[in-house]
Order: C-alpha cells, then structure tokens, then sequence
C-alpha cells in the first residue's frame, strides 16, 4: 500500500524528518471559483473521497495554497499519513507543486500557541460582550426610569393644569355672578340661597329658574304645589301663574322667620 502512495502521491516529506515519523503524502486538489466556505467544503470533500485508501485508515489535513479571490478557482493541498504509523505530534514542510508548505499532525507548539491565542480572544469577545451586554441593560434600565419619571411629570402637569383651570372657571364664573347680581347681594349669599333651594324643594318640584330682588328670592316653578317644604322661609305664590303651566313663588328672607313666632306660612290665591 505504501508503493502505491508513493507512485500515485509522489510528494515526499523532506529528508530533515525525524526518525520513527511516519512518511507524508501530499497532492494538490483545484476547486472551481466559488465564496471562500464553499471552496474548502469542496477541498474537504474531495480530500475525503479521493484518498488511495479507506480514509479510515487515514489521517489527513487539508490546506490552502493560495489566497481567495472573486472569480478565482482555489488551490489546496491534502496532505495523508497512515494512521497506525503515527505515534506523536510532528510538524513537517512537504513540496507541493513547486511550493514548501508546512503541515502539522497532532498539536505541535505553534498549534498549541494559536489555540492559546484562540481561546484569549474568545475569553476576549466574552468579556467584550458580557460588558456590552451590562450596558446595554443599564441604557435600558435607565431610559425605563426616565420614562417613568417623565410620566409622573406629565400626571402631575396635567393635575395642576386642571387645577388651575378649575380655579378660572370659578373665578369667571364668581365673576359673572357678581356682574349678574351687581353689588347689591353678595357672592356667599347667593350660593347661600341656591343651596337652601337644591336641599329643601320637595321631591315633585321642578324648579324652572331663580330670581333675586332685594333680600328675597323669586322662584319660577312647574305646577301649583309649593315647591318647598323648609319652614324657615317665608313662602307665597303670587296671584296669577307666570305663564301656563309655571307660577311663579316668592322666597322671603331668613331673617323674617325672627320677627314672629309663628312658623313661615305658605299662601295661595
């Protein structure tokens, strides 16, 4: 079998090999061009397959000869030994078409320098990423709270906007209050009067409007039942509906209820 190789894999190791390493076997292999992943896949594949022996039987590396480039077919080499006649790590150069390349089996110590140099720069890409990821969580983390933060703000703008809105609406409408009644009643007893009648009309009154003359009220209301039930006040409908349907009722002074003894009597023509 090793006639073989060496008839049809002509390519020698050099005779600086060590003693007791097994003899090196080289051919090149030429893929069509292609990305660079493909080539080696195709190199990989023919190596395999095109082996004089069971590949099995084999240990064998595969190795670019020449840089890759667009449009450019790629140049590899396939280098074999027998596997029952390796024994240990070696590293050899074997002249492939013209060119000294150099080949490794097992970890020789530029293998093990460049796995060193491997595995530093994983463990650097790992820390890398570790304080890339940590940041990102923080920058996240932050813009979290400062949307929080913004949210509240926002709540508590509009809060006080409100507010503040509620507080013109009153005093404009303090305003057309004072504007409506003149100087002649003031603010507190107006709101004064339209409270006693929202608390003390009766369940079946339906009060249409509200007047003010002097110190006493008018008040417009549907039907000709008294509207209120409160004796504090004194009570009386005048003679003649306002309009059809709506009388028209007369609301005295608390004040009067002090002039007599007698309860607030209610009138009616």
């Amino acid at each position: 079998m090793t006639d073989a190789l060496r008839k049809d894999y002509s390519i020698e190791a050099e005779p600086t090999l060590a003693e007791g390493h097994p003899q090196v076997f080289a051919r090149a292999i030429v893929t069509p061009p292609a990305p660079p992943w493909e080539q080696v896949r195709v190199a990989t594949l023919d190596a395999r397959h095109g082996a004089p022996v069971p590949i099995s039987e084999l240990i064998h590396r595969v190795k670019r000869l020449s840089g890759w480039a667009p449009g450019r077919p790629g140049r590899f080499a396939v280098f074999y030994v027998r596997a029952k006649e390796f024994r240990t790590p070696f590293e050899t150069s074997v002249d492939v078409d013209g060119q000294l390349v150099k080949v490794a089996f097992g970890l020789g110590g530029e293998q093990v320098r460049r796995a060193r140099d491997g595995a530093m720069v994983l463990l650097w890409f790992v820390v890398l990423g570790a304080l890339v990821g940590a940041g990102v969580t923080l920058a996240f983390g932050a813009r979290a709270q400062a949307a929080r933060r913004l949210e509240a703000a926002e709540k508590l703008g509009a809060a006080k906007l409100a507010a503040a809105q509620a507080y013109r609406r009153q005093v404009a409408q303090a305003r057309e209050l004072r504007t409506v009644l003149g100087r002649a009643r003031p603010v507190g007893d107006v709101i004064g009067d339209l409270t006693w009648v929202a608390t003390s009309k009766t369940p079946e009154a339906r009060i249409a409007a509200v007047h003010w003359q002097g110190e006493g009220m008018a008040i417009e209301a549907r039907g000709d039942q008294p509207p209120f039930e409160a004796t504090d006040r004194h009570i009386e409908r005048a003679p003649h509906p306002l309009r059809p349907g709506v009388s028209l009722w007369g609301i005295g002074p608390r004040q009067d209820l002090t002039r007599s003894s007698q309860p607030a009597s209610r009138t009616s023509p």
